[in-house]
């Protein structure tokens, strides 16, 4: 092994550049160039599940990134995707659901909730025994409350740890060492 040629570290070997000519260029040619070549990529051909959930949680209003930690897929994919006809009806799919869901879920809270707080009020007034405690009363009436929109703010946050620092610092450890190695050639009389 010769140790004076360079050693590739990253990336494909490059491969010589070879040109063919032709016919020679007309001005027709260059015009062509600024032209929309519509290039798209390949319309997907089968839904796996990872598509699936992608599009639930795209329908529930997570954001891409959030997305791709959930799901694995890079941005960029899913930034395709999100463009890819299919998808969107999968999507629109999953909106509709999501849509029809909330409002069955709202629904039926705001009635539980209402009714919660209505025997409260008749219950504070009339003062007579019932099965529900005040106490069951009033958490009946927070749930309904809090899944209406009339609850307390508060703010999730979500918190990811992938790892970053550690994956940076063996980077390093492995570029430096990779350096010394270059940096390990002969010199003139040895051998």
């Amino acid at each position: 092994m010769d140790l004076t040629t360079p050693i590739r570290l990253t990336g494909r070997a490059p491969k010589p550049l070879a040109a063919v000519e032709v016919r020679e260029l007309q001005p027709s040619d260059f015009a062509l160039l600024a032209t929309e070549r519509g290039i798209e990529p390949a319309p997907l051909k089968r839904l796996g599940e990872r598509h699936h959930a992608l599009a639930r949680l795209l329908a529930q209003g997570v954001s891409p990134g959030e997305a791709s930690v959930v799901t694995g897929l890079s941005g960029s994919r899913i930034s395709i995707l999100k463009a890819d006809p299919t998808f969107a009806e999968l999507v629109n799919f999953y909106k509709d659901k999501v849509d029809e869901q909330y409002v069955d879920m709202h629904a039926t809270l705001a009635g539980l909730s209402l009714d919660a707080a209505v025997r409260l009020r008749e219950r504070l007034e009339d003062d007579d025994e019932d099965k529900l405690s005040i106490g069951q009363l009033i958490e009946m009436t927070k749930l309904g409350a809090d899944r209406t929109g009339f609850g307390p703010k508060s703010e999730s946050t979500v918190n990811v740890n992938i790892g970053l620092a550690e994956k940076m610092q063996a980077a390093r450890e492995r570029a430096e060492a990779r350096r010394k190695m270059i940096d390990i050639t002969p010199t003139e009389g040895s051998a």
